[in-house]
């Protein structure tokens, strides 16, 4: 066989190969958190008389989840990075917007920021939130614990609360995961929401 024309051939058979593998190659998927949804018989939630306002700092979230990749938590020490299945964009973001639109509903109202876009002087209250684990297990449940302040406008100290939440993963999806951390969150903000409604 000529030299000259085995390298060509050589060249587009590795080529070939190439674009085979690449084409077989698994391609990631992307989830997002969602948040509560408006009850259907009323889909416009009416303002509550006197709607609170309050400012929401960015979720603190763990070093290890703030990344594209979902973390699953295998049994009690191993973490694994699903490296095909991402959060679509910032987790940190995502929990953030979700808990002030699930705030927003549950509260009545429409004066709920994500701070620091507006002023803490121009609302009642601040809120920051620290979520301390949330442990992913398919085909078990997801774990949710929490800490949250909220400091009143005119008084710098502010009083905290912790709670653990749990939601279950009947299966390995990670859509159903995705959807459980999303109960999850739902669950906190009703928590929290209810502890606003005490303050003064």
């Amino acid at each position: 066989m000529n030299r000259s024309s085995f390298l060509p051939r050589a060249f587009v058979l590795a080529v070939a190969l190439l674009l085979a593998g690449c084409a077989s190659a698994p391609s990631a998927r992307f989830y997002a958190l969602t948040p509560l949804e408006q009850q259907k018989s009323n889909p416009h939630s009416p303002q509550a008389p006197n709607p609170v306002s309050l400012s929401i700092a960015p979720v603190e979230i763990p070093d290890y989840l703030d990344r594209p990749q979902m973390v699953i938590r295998d049994g009690r020490n191993e973490l694994i990075l699903a490296e095909f299945d991402r959060w679509a964009g910032s987790l940190r973001d995502n929990m953030t917007t979700v808990l002030m639109e699930n705030l927003s509903l549950l509260l009545g109202s429409d004066r709920i920021f994500i701070h620091p876009r507006v002023r803490t002087e121009k609302s009642d209250y601040l809120l920051v939130l620290r979520i301390l684990r949330l442990d992913c297990m398919p085909g078990d449940r997801v774990l949710l614990k929490a800490q949250w302040t909220v400091f009143p406008d005119q008084d710098r100290v502010g009083v905290s609360h912790m709670a653990t939440l749990t939601e279950p993963l009947t299966d390995n999806r990670y859509e159903t995961l995705a959807a459980a951390v999303s109960s999850a969150l739902a669950q906190l903000s009703g928590e929290i929401a209810g502890d606003l409604r005490k303050q003064p």
